[in-house]
């Protein structure tokens, strides 16, 4: 081919946004999964971003709060009106238990559905843009000379891929739906990707593509574009077929809802029935910069409209994917750059705030409520919600407990400093390696009561072998607090106490042998 026909015939692929089964969608490939994982680790995240900035206190209603209602005469849901999951504790808003369909509800009570409070991060940023690079970079700077261009995931990935882009796997190991290319599955060695119409034009659009050019060696404007275009060809030849086998040959098993974000959920669960070995999928919402007209008065209106999307689209995935026995592969999580204010504006809306909830869900998650209600009587400098945990806690978890990633690659992951810590908050399941089982570095289960702690609580563990243990206590920023033990621990129980003398949303971090189990715990002084 010639290097004129060449590029011609990639430059589409490499810009377009293309439709597969009636969604545009677009894959990214950063890394090579047989260097990630181990032999039948098959695990897979699926991130929904809530584009505009989701309202916390609107979704998870603090209905025992009074203040909530005296901040928001408009727009508040009564205690009548929202859903008592935990009665006394978690109240949902109605539009997240749609009638008629699986959905966030009904996943908590089956014990697949973990809700984060507070979740944000120190000197917020309320711009969307700079505050979304924020949550896909994993970097938490809101300095403007500081360029925000890769994502915390691509990162992850690329340093599992010594021979990218050279070698590409043989599937593509990141799925976006729809929307262009996300920072999240870039990378330090460049956002490549390919660009899918439906099935069929992309099988034949694709094949023939490779390129007979050798990459160019120099570093030049033209040598870098080259490059980029001939790797998007090359994948466009390669996952032209497996894009198209798993999408026939997958199927659905339940009749999906017609909404857009719905039917992302419904290709995700076709594509993974159909065999495809994508550890990533992204899906994305937008409509969540509620300024105006948030919701009426008989909680209709256009987050109610979100919310019961969201909650529907999730829980006829699950149903798909317990029907079709990958449910244990899967587990996802939301992601939304900041809150909203706590005071209503006037227009029956909310502005920009800060700290929001997360849901996280599938068979792999420790259900249950992260963290607690809102405090609004205690606000920051700005008037906003203070926030809780970092919302990077979530991610140490799904690099730690569910992609298999050690402490060192989540320090190196966040470009933490010797003396910072991003602790995986425990929302997730670990899973135990063949040979961290072999070697005994297997996390021990840990009991924390009473939780919250108003005086002191106890944490109390087993193990069958003589161990050295360490028990530290961080911050929900991951701030070193203090260390309550360090040393030998002969076979049995342990039980120890520990004291905090501040209010606050604690991690206490349990090593025995090398292996780490971290525990949420409150204290209410």
């Amino acid at each position: 081919m010639k290097r004129r026909t060449f590029i011609q015939s990639t430059a589409a692929a490499a810009v377009g946004t293309q439709i597969l089964g009636g969604v545009p969608l677009k894959a990214f490939s950063p890394k090579d999964l047989d260097g990630l994982v181990q032999a039948g680790d098959d695990n897979i995240l699926i991130v929904v971003q809530l584009f505009g900035g989701n309202d916390g206190l609107n979704t998870i209603i603090p209905v025992d709060d009074d203040q909530y209602y005296a901040i928001r005469p408009a727009i508040a849901v009564q205690k009548q009106l929202a859903v008592p999951v935990v009665p006394g504790r978690l109240y949902f808003h109605p539009a997240l238990d749609p009638a008629g369909a699986y959905n966030l509800r009904r996943m908590f009570d089956d014990g697949r559905l973990a809700v984060v409070q507070g979740i944000g991060y120190e000197n917020p940023n309320l711009s969307h843009f700079r505050s979304t690079d924020i949550w896909l970079s994993g970097f938490n700077t809101s300095d403007p000379d500081r360029r925000l261009i890769d994502g915390w995931l691509g990162r992850y990935f690329a340093d599992h891929l010594p021979d990218f882009p050279a070698t590409l796997p043989d599937h593509p190991t990141a799925v976006q739906i729809g929307g262009s290319l996300s920072m999240l599955l870039q990378s330090p060695k460049g956002d490549v990707g390919i660009a899918l119409t439906d099935p069929d034009k992309f099988f034949q659009l694709g094949q023939g593509l490779s390129p007979d050019l050798e990459a160019m060696p120099g570093d030049t404007a033209y040598e870098r574009e080259f490059n980029f275009v001939r790797l998007v060809a090359e994948q466009s030849d390669r996952y032209s077929s497996v894009v198209k086998e798993a999408f026939d040959k997958g199927r659905n098993t339940l009749q999906y809802a017609t909404n857009g974000f719905v039917r992302q959920m419904q290709l995700v669960a076709r594509l993974i029935s159909g065999g495809l070995k994508s550890k990533v999928y992204m899906v994305y919402m937008g409509g969540f910069d509620t300024h105006v007209q948030q919701q009426n008065d008989d909680l209709t209106g256009l987050h109610p409209f979100l919310l019961n999307a969201l909650s529907t689209g999730i829980g006829q995935f699950m149903q798909d994917a317990l029907a079709q026995g990958f449910a244990d592969r899967v587990v996802g999580m939301t992601v939304s750059e900041f809150g909203r204010r706590p005071y209503e504006n006037g227009s029956r809306g909310t502005d920009h705030g800060t700290s929001s909830i997360q849901f996280v869900f599938g068979n792999g998650v420790n259900a249950g409520v992260f963290g607690q209600s809102p405090d609004l009587t205690n606000f920051d400098s700005n008037g906003d919600l203070v926030y809780q945990y970092d919302y990077r806690t979530v991610y140490a978890d799904i690099l730690e407990n569910w992609f298999g990633g050690s402490p060192d690659e989540t320090k190196s992951v966040f470009d933490l400093s010797p003396n910072e810590n991003i602790l995986p908050l425990g929302v997730i399941k670990k899973t135990v390696s063949s040979v961290d089982a072999y070697e005994g570095r297997v996390p021990v289960h840990v009991r924390l009561a009473p939780n919250p702690v108003t005086d002191v609580a106890w944490i109390e563990w087993s193990q069958t072998t003589p161990a050295m243990a360490k028990v530290d206590i961080y911050d929900g920023t991951g701030r070193f607090v203090e260390r309550v033990w360090h040393g030998a621990v002969d076979p049995g129980s342990v039980r120890l106490p520990i004291s905090v003398t501040a209010s606050g949303s604690y991690l206490c971090a349990i090593t025995v042998n090398g292996a780490r189990t971290v525990v949420p715990f409150t204290v209410i002084k």
